[in-house]
């Protein structure tokens, strides 16, 4: 009986040795190069059902898994949950930060707590380098188990399949993709937001950029000191516009987490709302047609709006090429 109390206990020490040797994280990552403008590829890889029905890797491991998803696309928030055979698990997928040209993710597996995952898309010029990756956190008592796991082989594999799959799909939907970015029009639910911005000043349009560029990144230091992760891109607030003589009454603005004050700027609540969606890429100088595209399809529906939020992701100090520059356009319905 002693023999076996040793032996056990030296089973534990063994275990305890190795958790102390084995690895705090695990990392994978895979890229590929997809002959498509970083924005339009972002735009999708921000997309939980685009990406669950047209390239995940494990969708294939149980085509009748349920899901659900909550929240817009491209938004911090936006929420996919998956449960399936013993083969797909279940879990859920989170955006925790999206600045258009990266996206950072909170992944939960069954039984496993959270993992981050990550896309980077890379603008080559002629071309977009996407990178998928994910990093998990090992608990100490699972250091022993990933010392006789090979990550590398498991996870890339199905990243490569996924990636592959991906460029596939978005090359061969050239044209359409093109043409929806601008045209588009979708309705959407959004929560309670608020904002945090300049008071509302009239200008006239010509001086929006100047007007933007002295405001937002004063915002930005007050968001970095105070900690505070904004749940979308710099924005800005349109309470109405003259088309002929381009005189606006608008702020520039950050939306925050509700419970968080942005001090020394005026807050800005706006309720639980319908709102009215379309992507632009190009100058937002000139994104009136996707505007006129807003305009004909409330026409059409017989509705009316309270004012407009341009939320501008694309970082034009870092992506020169203005026809890739994305502006989402929120119309904000009564």
């Amino acid at each position: 009986m002693k023999k076996v109390l040793y032996v056990i206990i030296a089973l534990i020490a063994v275990y305890f040795i190795l958790a102390l040797v084995g690895p705090k994280k695990m990392s994978v990552e895979r890229s590929i190069s997809i002959n498509k403008p970083s924005a339009l590829i972002t735009a999708k890889l921000a997309d939980y059902k685009f990406f669950h029905d047209e390239w995940s890797p494990f969708t294939a491991l149980d085509p009748n898994m349920k899901t659900t998803y909550k929240g817009n696309p491209g938004e911090v928030g936006h929420l996919y949950t998956w449960s399936g055979n013993k083969d797909a698990g279940a879990g859920e997928m989170e955006i925790k930060a999206f600045n258009g040209d990266s996206l950072i993710q909170r992944v939960t597996f069954e039984g496993m707590g959270d993992s981050r995952s990550y896309y980077i898309a890379r603008d080559n010029g002629t071309s977009t380098q996407v990178s998928w990756g994910i990093t998990f956190e090992m608990g100490f008592l699972f250091r022993p188990i990933a010392l006789f796991m090979n990550m590398e082989k498991m996870v890339g594999a199905e990243f490569e399949k996924g990636l592959t799959t991906l460029k596939t799909k978005l090359e061969a939907m050239k044209e359409e993709l093109a043409s929806a970015s601008n045209h588009e029009v979708k309705e959407i639910q959004w929560e309670a937001r608020t904002f945090f911005g300049t008071p509302k000043v009239k200008m006239n349009g010509s001086k929006l950029g100047d007007f933007f560029g002295e405001n937002f990144p004063k915002m930005w230091l007050e968001l970095e000191k105070g900690k505070i992760q904004s749940c979308m891109s710099p924005c800005g607030l349109f309470y109405s516009w003259d088309e002929k003589t381009m005189a606006t009454e608008c702020a520039a603005a950050f939306c925050v987490p509700n419970n968080k004050e942005l001090k020394g700027w005026e807050k800005y609540s706006i309720p639980a709302s319908k709102v009215l969606h379309a992507p632009h890429y190009g100058d937002p100088s000139k994104s009136i047609e996707a505007h006129y595209a807003i305009d004909e399809y409330m026409k059409e529906r017989k509705l009316d709006y309270t004012f407009v939020i341009e939320e501008y992701v694309t970082d034009p100090t870092l992506e020169k090429d203005t026809a890739r520059w994305l502006t989402n356009i929120y119309y904000i319905l009564k």
